[in-house]
C-alpha cells in the first residue's frame, strides 16, 4: 500500500482561483493560506479537479516509476487493460495495441473485462440469493467512495463485490502465480485508491495519459506495429465485458438474466445525476429487486479523467460497442471468490449553531435573508453552506462575490477620496462610475451638494456636470490619452489629464484647480503610492475574483504617478 494520497495539491502551483473548490461535488478542497488543499479524508478520488485546474496544480499520484522499476527488475508483468481501452485506441487492432504495450518490458497484456464478466455474473447471483430491494453497483471506486462517506444510509444496499479491476487481478493471481506484477492501465484514477487497499491483487495503476508518456519517451507507437493474429489477449479474449464502459453496459451485461429473475434496472451516471438519484431516496416506497448502475463519470469509464482520447462519447462508445462479440465462447473461471466489505468511514459533520452561523454571515456583511443572495459563486449552493464551510475551516470569506465587490466599493471609495486632486472615473457612456469629493468641490456648490445626497455621483451624466464632456468622448473613442491641459469650467482654471483605464471602456480624469494652493507633483505621487502599498493585498484578493474590473482602483492611482513623473 503507497502511503502517499491519490489525489493531492501543488501549493506552490496555485493560482486561488477557487474553480476546483466550486467544482467538487463532496467539498473536499479546503483553504489553506490563501492556497487550495485537497483533504484526502473528504476526497472521493474521483480525479475531476485534476482536469479543470488551470495552473495543473491538483495532480494524482504517478505510480509509473514503480511500473517501469519492476521492469528494471525483470519482473512477469501482466497488464489489466480496462474495459474502455476500444474507446481509448479505436484505431489499432488488439495486436497493434498488445505487441506496443508488450515492447515496453510488458510480459503479456489481459482484458480487465474479463474481471467484468465475473462482477455481472455473481451480481445477478447475490441479488437472486437475496430478497427484495434496491441494490446499488460498486463497480466505480468513486461512487463506493461517495456513498460509504455521504450517503452511508445506503452503504448495505452496496452490492458487496470487487470491481472488475480487483476481480481481474486476483483471477491473474490465481492462474499465474502469486509473484506476478498485475499493472491496470485505464483512464480512472480511483482505481489507485482500490489498489492501496488490496495490493495483494494489484500492485499499480497508471493511466491512459501515463502510457502515453511511457510510450513517448522510448519512441514507441502503436502504428509502427503490423496487425498479427498470434498476438492475443491472456487468457483469452473477452466476450462482453467491455460494455462495463459505457453507461448502461452492465446492464447490457445483466440484461437477459435479470428479465429471467425479474429484476428491474436502471442507470445512473455523473455525480450530479447520482445525486439526485440519492436525494431523499425513500427505499421503502420502492418495491421488487432493482439494480441501479451508478458511475461518477459522466458517461461511465470511456470519459474517465485520464483519457487522453477528447472524441465525441458517441464515437468512443460506438468503438465499445462494435467490439463486442457476445456469440464468442469463453472460459468459465471457477473458484474465485470476489466478495468484499466496505471498510470506509462516514464524514462526520459539525453541526454549528445558528448564532455561530449568523456570526459569519453578518461578518461577510449578511445582516438579513435578503442579503443572501445565493448566488453559488463561492462554490456551495447557499450562504449558509458557505458559512458553515467558513466555520470548518474549508472557506474563506474572499470567497464571496458580493461581498468583495462591496470591499472593492469601499476601498476604492477611500482611496479615491485620499488623492487631493479631483478624480472621476467615467465608462464609455459618459456615466460616472466613482468621483471624489474634491471632484465636487472642482465644480462648485450644487455639484457639492448633489455628491453629499449621492456620494460618488454613480451613473450621473457626465454630459451635465462638465461642458468639456467631448474630450472624454474623444480620449474614449481614439484611446489618446490628454495630459495637462488648461479649461475654465465655473469661473476656475482647472488642469485636467484624462489617462485610460480599460482602452476605449474606462477612462480617469484627473482634475487640479490652479487657484488652490500648489500641490506638488511629489506629493501626489508619494501619495498615491501609498493608497497602493496599503491596499495592495486588497486590490489582488478583489483581482482573482472580480477579474479586470477590481484592478481599475491600482491602474488608476499607477496612472496618477505615471503621469505625474513623466512631466
Amino acid at each position: 500500500m503507497l502511503n502517499n494520497p491519490v489525489v493531492y495539491t501543488e501549493k506552490s502551483n496555485c493560482q486561488n482561483c477557487y474553480k476546483c473548490i466550486k467544482e467538487c461535488f463532496v467539498k473536499a478542497i479546503k483553504i489553506d493560506n490563501k492556497k487550495a488543499i485537497i483533504d484526502p479524508l473528504l476526497c472521493v478520488n474521483c480525479g475531476h479537479c485534476t482536469v479543470i485546474c488551470p495552473s495543473g496544480s491538483n495532480k494524482a499520484r504517478n505510480e509509473l516509476d514503480r511500473v517501469k522499476d519492476f521492469v528494471l527488475l525483470e519482473e512477469k508483468i501482466i497488464v489489466s487493460l480496462d474495459t474502455s481501452y476500444k474507446a481509448e485506441f479505436s484505431k489499432f487492432s488488439d495486436n497493434q495495441i498488445i505487441a506496443a504495450i508488450k515492447s515496453l518490458g510488458i510480459s503479456d497484456v489481459s482484458e480487465t473485462a474479463l474481471g467484468a464478466e465475473i462482477v455481472a455474473d455473481e451480481t445477478i447471483n447475490y441479488i437472486n440469493d437475496n430478497d427484495e430491494g434496491v441494490y446499488f453497483s460498486s463497480t466505480c471506486p468513486s461512487i463506493v467512495s461517495l456513498i460509504c462517506k455521504y450517503y452511508s444510509e445506503y452503504k448495505n444496499n452496496l452490492i458487496p463485490l470487487m470491481s472488475p479491476m480487483l476481480s481481474h487481478g486476483k483471477m491473474l493471481k490465481k492462474m499465474y502465480g502469486d509473484n506476478v506484477k498485475v499493472v491496470h492501465i485505464g483512464p480512472c484514477i480511483a482505481k489507485k485508491m482500490e489498489a492501496d487497499e488490496y495490493s495483494q491483487y494489484v500492485d499499480a495503476v497508471i493511466t491512459y495519459k501515463d502510457l502515453s508518456d511511457w510510450m513517448d519517451v522510448e519512441f514507441v507507437h502503436f502504428s509502427d506495429f503490423e496487425p498479427n493474429n498470434e498476438i492475443e489477449f491472456i487468457p483469452e479474449k473477452s466476450t462482453i465485458g467491455n460494455l462495463f464502459s459505457i453507461e448502461g453496459g452492465i446492464l447490457s451485461c445483466m440484461q437477459k438474466k435479470a428479465d429471467e429473475n425479474n429484476i428491474s434496472l436502471m442507470s445512473f451516471s455523473g455525480f450530479e445525476k447520482v445525486g439526485l438519484a440519492l436525494k431523499e431516496l425513500n427505499l421503502q416506497e420502492l418495491k421488487g429487486k432493482i439494480f441501479v448502475e451508478l458511475s461518477a463519470c459522466d458517461g461511465s469509464c470511456i470519459n474517465g479523467p485520464a483519457s487522453k482520447n477528447q472524441e465525441s462519447s458517441i464515437i468512443k462508445k460506438q468503438s465499445v460497442l462494435e467490439a463486442i462479440d457476445p456469440n464468442r465462447r469463453k472460459q468459465t473461471f471457477q473458484n474465485i471468490n470476489i466478495d468484499k466489505t466496505f471498510n470506509i468511514l462516514p464524514v462526520k459533520n459539525t453541526i454549528y449553531s445558528e448564532d455561530q452561523i449568523t456570526e459569519v454571515l453578518e461578518s461577510i456583511g449578511k445582516f438579513s435573508n435578503i442579503d443572501e443572495y445565493n448566488c453559488g459563486a463561492c462554490g456551495y449552493s447557499n450562504c449558509k453552506n458557505f458559512a458553515k464551510a467558513i466555520l470548518d475551516g474549508k472557506a474563506d470569506r474572499t470567497m464571496c462575490v458580493p461581498y468583495m465587490k462591496k470591499v472593492a466599493f469601499n476601498q476604492t471609495s477611500a482611496i479615491l477620496h485620499k488623492i487631493p486632486y479631483g478624480i472621476i472615473l467615467i465608462n464609455n457612456d459618459l456615466r460616472v462610475i466613482e468621483a471624489n469629493i474634491n471632484f465636487a468641490k472642482i465644480l462648485g456648490e450644487d455639484i457639492e451638494i448633489v455628491f453629499k445626497n449621492k456620494p460618488g455621483l454613480e451613473n450621473a451624466d457626465l454630459k451635465k456636470l462638465l461642458p468639456c464632456h467631448s474630450l472624454f468622448k474623444s480620449v474614449l473613442d481614439s484611446g489618446e490619452e490628454l495630459i495637462e491641459k488648461n479649461f475654465e469650467i465655473s469661473g476656475k482654471t482647472i488642469q485636467i489629464s484624462i489617462v485610460n483605464i480599460q482602452k476605449n471602456k474606462i477612462i480617469c480624469a484627473i482634475m487640479r484647480d490652479m487657484q488652490l494652493p500648489h500641490v506638488t507633483r511629489e506629493l501626489v505621487v508619494e501619495r498615491a503610492r501609498k493608497v497602493i502599498d496599503e491596499s495592495r493585498l486588497t486590490v489582488q484578493n478583489i483581482a482573482y475574483l472580480l477579474g479586470e474590473n477590481a484592478s481599475h482602483t491600482e491602474a488608476m492611482l499607477n496612472s496618477i504617478i505615471e503621469s505625474n513623473q513623466s512631466l
